[in-house]
């Protein structure tokens, strides 16, 4: 369709890649091959990530669910990563791309180190309480990950009380947390 050739001609102006390499590439690739520049390569793979976001909802309407997955998955990495990489969001909507993206990703098994930047991506946010669901879901799946799960809460406990209300996440339950992952 049109949209797609115009997502594609779009790409290939504001960041001079063409489609075939962004298919082939991994994210981190991508960012490498986006420029050495943060102050450049940043903003560009966050224009990245929207437009394989665009795409992947435009395959989905499509009927073509795992490529829009496949999609879906660069996208939200190249998302978090901008957003970690500058500290902050690129654009007021930011965090509503990411989390529009992850709605699209419900439900699928995401890979474990996916998951961390994920868990980084909502602790950075204020969103703890969802950075702590993300954590038992790397838990999950690997249960050597604890160490970094009492870091986790380390960091919480040092906040105030009024930003872990805030971020949904009381200090009673970071101790409840804590107490959960020495047991492990």
């Amino acid at each position: 369709p049109h949209a797609l050739l115009e997502i594609q001609a779009t790409g290939r102006t504001l960041l001079g890649i063409d489609h075939t390499l962004i298919r082939q590439f991994s994210p981190d690739q991508l960012m490498v091959l986006l420029g050495t520049d943060p102050s450049l390569a940043i903003p560009k793979s966050y224009i990245l990530g929207l437009l394989l976001k665009e795409e992947a909802e435009i395959r989905s309407m499509m009927g073509e669910e795992d490529e829009a997955g496949l999609l879906n998955l660069k996208s939200l990495e190249l998302l978090i990563d901008a957003w970690l990489e500058e500290g902050k969001p690129l654009a007021p909507e930011h965090m509503a791309h990411v989390d529009a993206v992850l709605a699209g990703l419900a439900g699928c098994a995401l890979p474990p180190d996916l998951l961390e930047k994920i868990m980084a991506y909502h602790e950075g946010a204020g969103d703890f309480d969802r950075a702590e669901n993300v954590l038992f879901d790397i838990l999950a799946a690997s249960p050597g990950f604890a160490p970094e799960g009492l870091q986790f809460y380390r960091r919480l406990l040092m906040k105030s009380d009024e930003d872990l209300r805030a971020g949904n996440l009381p200090r009673e339950e970071i101790l409840e947390g804590i107490a959960e992952l020495k047991i492990r």
